[in-house]
């Protein structure tokens, strides 16, 4: 039996199964990768990512003081010129507090007031500093949101979200499984 054994070991540590062993992993290895992003997704990254880091920065301010007077103009002003252009028009661009309480939305909404801070990707973006996107349900309707936090000082005192409907993403040709796997902060 032993002797069996040994000679099972002998054959399985020969120089051909050991290149037989390597290229299968290799082989596997190679086709677990992702597929490149579609050229729809990658417009609408752009866009996205232009939208947020021009509103991230120009709230850094009155988010840091906490003046939602001052906030909700520039949300208004943000929205119209998306909506203006046509490209990409999300359901609501909203503001959350250095606590991840919903402080604003426009369009107005009477959904201020809650707190996010639990919610997952919420917790990317204020624990790690990075943007996060995730799809929620309001009712039977998905929306899709990206968030993105708001830094003074390397501190985090907010975070704007983007909302957008899936119609909105159907109409850039972008699958949900495309929206949840594209690296906003790459």
């Amino acid at each position: 039996m032993n002797g069996g054994l040994l000679l099972r070991a002998v054959k399985w540590s020969s120089p051909r199964w050991f290149s037989l062993i390597c290229l299968a992993v290799i082989l596997g290895g190679c086709g677990g990768q992702e597929p490149p992003l579609s050229k729809e997704a990658q417009a609408l990254k752009k866009d996205l990512l232009g939208e947020m880091n021009t509103l991230t920065a120009s709230l850094v301010e009155p988010v840091e003081k906490q003046d939602w007077e001052a906030v909700n103009p520039m949300l208004k002003t943000s929205y119209e010129k998306l909506e203006k252009k046509g490209k990409l028009v999300p359901v609501r661009i909203g503001v959350m507090d250095r606590n991840g309480i919903l402080q604003l939305t426009y369009p107005f909404r009477e959904a201020e007031g809650f707190d996010f801070y639990n919610f997952q990707p919420v917790k990317i973006v204020y624990v790690n500093k990075r943007k996060a996107q995730a799809k929620l349900y309001v009712g039977k309707d998905k929306i899709f949101v990206l968030m993105a936090p708001i830094l003074q000082k390397d501190q985090v005192t907010g975070a704007v979200v983007v909302a957008l409907s899936e119609a909105e993403l159907n109409k850039w040709k972008v699958s949900e499984k495309d929206f949840l796997k594209i690296d906003f902060n790459g």
